[in-house]
Formats: structure tokens, C-alpha cells, sequence
């Protein structure tokens, strides 16, 4: 009997502990403490996820800004080694690309800017270092947009250059179109000129010259059939059909292709002579000036 009391007793003290703690629990819930307590908890739960938020924020934008300066730094490189180059060996199309690059550049940076700036004004992190971040990130943006300024204002003054050497190149063939105009103009002036020259040097040296026998000389108009000669210049013109047109510059000896011949046009002495060769009379005319001085028109009679 006494060992089947002691294990009724076991479980029924287990079950009094047990609703005692139960109770006492209970109670501890119930109570304004431990309510105050599970409220600061949960508190500190809510700011927790809301600094994570935060944090999580601040940092996508840390690694947007220094991801896109990286950008920055290379983009800059290339430009500037283009901008660097001489601007007439650069096409106009590629030039327009850099300006618009320069662009984007601008606008990038000016971006990243404004979010550092935001981020030092609306950022709840205290911390030095972070800060410092800012301020480096924000002090490395002022340098790359002036640098891209810069390279702005080279690339400008270079289309400013261009500019004006195009329009002095168009100037400069306008003028080369209008020389050659003028030379095309003197040119012709110039061989109308030599052409008249020539036209009077060769009516200024031009003489004439006719050989028949007396039948010959009347049917030609140059002597009347009685004979008598015609001296008048006149009728030399009005008969030069007749004639045999000469240079006397180049005519020295004029052959008669006859045995006897006599001069009959009026010729200052001296200046000529008669000589017979191989049996045929050949005039020799010693002073050309001279010779031509008083009638350009030479009159010979074969017999």
C-alpha cells in the first residue's frame, strides 16, 4: 500500500509545478512590464528593418556613384586623348560624337553630384569615415567636371579654328577661282595681243614681188601695153593677187628662173645687184631696209 501511494504522488506533484509555472506565467504577461518591455522590443525591431532599409539605400547609391565614376575616369581618358588631336584630321561626324559624349558626361556627373549631395543632408550614419567617403567622392566629381569642362572648351575652341580656316580655305578658292578667271582672260587677251602683233609685224615686213615677161606684166595690170610702167601703189594693190607675198626679213635672193631679167619698180641703188648663175639671172639684195625703203612692191621683167 505505501509504494502504490508514493507513485500516485509523483505525477500529481509534476502536475501542480507545471500549472504553477503556467500561472505564474501567466501572470508575467499579463503584467504592464512586461508588456512595455515586448513593446520596446518590437520597437526596436521596426527601427532595426528601417536602418537596414536605410543602410541598403545609401549604399546602392555609394556603388552606383563609384561605379559610374569609374566610367567617368575611362571616358575621359579616351576623350582627351581625342580631343588632343589636331582637329582638321579629325572628321566632322567624330567631332560631333565627342561634344556629344562631353554631354553625357556632364549630365552623369552633375547626377552623381546631387545624389552625394542628398546623401550628406538626408543620411542618418554618423560616422566619420562615412563621411569622409562623401566628401572625397564629392571632391573627385568637382575634379572630373572641371576636367570635362575643359575638354569641352578645347574642343570648341578647335571647331572655332576649323571654322575659320574652312572659311579662309573657301575664301582662298573662291580667289585661286577668280585668278584663274583673270588668267584665262589675259591669256586670251594675251594671244589676240601676240596675234596682232604678228598680224603687224607681218604687214610692217610684208613685201611683194612679181617676175613675168612684158605680156605677162599687162595681162597683171602692172605695166600698160604701151609699155609704160605703172609706178603708182595703187595699182599694185589693185592687182596684189598677182604678186607673190614675202617676209623680206627672211628673203635674200629672189631667182628669176630667166636669162635676162631687169628691175623695173623703183629701188634705191646700191642696195641690190644682178647676177647671172648657171645661166639665170639671180638678184641679190644686200640691204633689205634699204632695198624696201620706197615701194614694197618689186616688179621684175624676163626677157
Amino acid at each position: 500500500m505505501t509504494q502504490n501511494k508514493k507513485h500516485i504522488r509523483i505525477p500529481y506533484l509534476a502536475f501542480a509545478a507545471f500549472f504553477a509555472l503556467f500561472a505564474a506565467t501567466s501572470c508575467v504577461e499579463n503584467s504592464s512590464k512586461y508588456k512595455q518591455l515586448q513593446a520596446q522590443i518590437d520597437s526596436l525591431k521596426g527601427n532595426y528593418g528601417t536602418q537596414k532599409n536605410v543602410l541598403d539605400e545609401v549604399f546602392a547609391t555609394l556603388n552606383e556613384v563609384e561605379a559610374g565614376l569609374k566610367d567617368v575616369r575611362q571616358k575621359e581618358d579616351i576623350l582627351a586623348v581625342e580631343t588632343s588631336k589636331d582637329g582638321l584630321d579629325v572628321p566632322e561626324a567624330q567631332r560631333v560624337q565627342i561634344m556629344e559624349d562631353i554631354y553625357s558626361l556632364k549630365n552623369a556627373i552633375d547626377s552623381y553630384k546631387e545624389k552625394i549631395e542628398q546623401l550628406k543632408k538626408d543620411s542618418q550614419i554618423k560616422s566619420v569615415e562615412f563621411k569622409k567617403k562623401l566628401n572625397s567622392l564629392q571632391k573627385e566629381l568637382e575634379e572630373k567636371s572641371r576636367a570635362i569642362e575643359s575638354l569641352q572648351k578645347q574642343l570648341q575652341e578647335k571647331d572655332l579654328i576649323i571654322s575659320r580656316k574652312e572659311q579662309t580655305i573657301d575664301s582662298l578658292g573662291h580667289h585661286v577661282s577668280d585668278l584663274k578667271e583673270d588668267i584665262t582672260v589675259l591669256t586670251g587677251e594675251k594671244e589676240e595681243l601676240k596675234d596682232k602683233v604678228a598680224s603687224q609685224d607681218r604687214a610692217l615686213f610684208s613685201a611683194y614681188y612679181i617676175i613675168g615677161s612684158k605680156n605677162d606684166l599687162i595681162e597683171a595690170g602692172v605695166i600698160s601695153k604701151g609699155g609704160l610702167f605703172k609706178s603708182a601703189k595703187v595699182s599694185y594693190e589693185a592687182e596684189k593677187s598677182s604678186f607673190i607675198k614675202i617676209d623680206y626679213r627672211e628673203i635674200s635672193t629672189i631667182n628669176t628662173n630667166a636669162a635676162k631679167a631687169k628691175v623695173l619698180s623703183n629701188h634705191r641703188k646700191g642696195t641690190y645687184t644682178l647676177e647671172e648663175v648657171d645661166g639665170e639671172t639671180i638678184i641679190n639684195i644686200s640691204d633689205p631696209e634699204g632695198f624696201w625703203e620706197q615701194t614694197k612692191y618689186l616688179v621684175i621683167q624676163t626677157q
